[in-house]
């Protein structure tokens, strides 16, 4: 328990750190993975059930935004070296 109250104190730092940047798919991709796995080690007696799979939809999501935050960061790189 005490672990995943770690985690999810540090990505939301993490997280507003980011947000106050106007990084925002970059705060999301810090935020959302760890409240899913922080979700599912503290509720690892409800496995099967919803909220079982709506924690790992936090962290699909999660993982969706790093890629977007990624692929983002990637082409505005791309667009100042073109320039």
């Amino acid at each position: 328990m005490a672990a995943a109250t770690l985690l999810v104190v540090l990505a939301s730092a993490s997280a507003i750190v980011q947000a106050r940047k106007g990084q925002w798919w970059t705060a999301a991709a810090h935020f959302l993975p760890s409240l899913g796995v922080a979700a599912l080690l503290g509720g690892l007696e409800w496995s099967r059930t919803s909220l079982f799979w709506l924690a790992g939809m936090f962290v699909v999501a999660g993982l969706g935004a790093e890629v977007v935050a990624y692929w983002r960061s990637r082409r505005s790189a791309r667009e100042r070296v073109g320039q």
